[in-house]
């Protein structure tokens, strides 16, 4: 038996038989006797042995991470829906507020429907946009672009009445759209008038 075993070790690899020597405690007597034979031959030491252990924990750590980023997702992926759930409070939130209001502070039916288009673009934009929330650049884009978007949205409505569902969600984008817009023209301003060293501040 101990000679099947010299026979077959030298015909294993390097690592083959270093996982094996992590592993010497399934060994048999002869089998263990056999691979120390062979490691001493090829010069592989304890701290070898040690290296590969250390590589081997690596890769399985490795692996149980990407197990759980199959079943958790990312940390991009868990922010995208934290913000995603706080977009959902505060559109839920501002409805409510709204709704509870007395019937004499509301909204015309249609600016109130162009309100509408208006906070499902901005709500999401300020709570999605976790890079730019902290610049004032941000802030002006979304109050300036979120006061035109609710002007051209009424505008609208008042040209073809109620929008149907496709126009609402080209309203909503018109927001994107419009804030971007505006933030891009506000970025070049900035530049123009105060330079190279607005890339810190917007």
């Amino acid at each position: 038996m101990a000679s099947d075993f010299f026979v077959e070790y030298p015909e294993r690899t390097d690592d083959e038989l270093l996982l094996l020597s992590s592993d010497r405690a399934s060994l048999t007597t002869e089998a263990a006797a056999a691979l120390d034979a062979e490691l001493r031959r090829r010069n592989l030491t304890e701290s070898d042995q040690a290296k590969y252990q250390q590589f081997v924990k690596r890769n399985e750590q490795r692996e149980a991470d990407r197990r759980r980023r199959k079943i958790l997702g990312t940390r991009r992926d868990r922010h995208s829906w934290i913000d995603l759930f706080w977009a959902t409070i505060a559109m839920a939130l501002i409805s409510f507020t709204y709704v509870a209001l007395p019937s004499r502070y509301h909204l015309k039916p249609d600016w109130q429907e162009a309100a509408v288009d208006v906070m499902f673009a901005s709500v999401f934009l300020a709570v999605a946009s976790s890079v730019w929330r902290r610049k004032i650049g941000f802030w002006m884009s979304l109050v300036i672009s979120s006061a035109i978007h609710l002007v051209v949205v009424h505008a609208w409505i008042q040209r073809v009445g109620n929008l149907s569902r496709g126009q609402g969600k080209l309203a909503v984008l018109l927001g994107f759209v419009l804030f971007f817009a505006v933030y891009g023209i506000l970025r070049v301003l900035r530049r123009n008038f105060y330079g190279e060293e607005v890339r810190h501040n917007t």
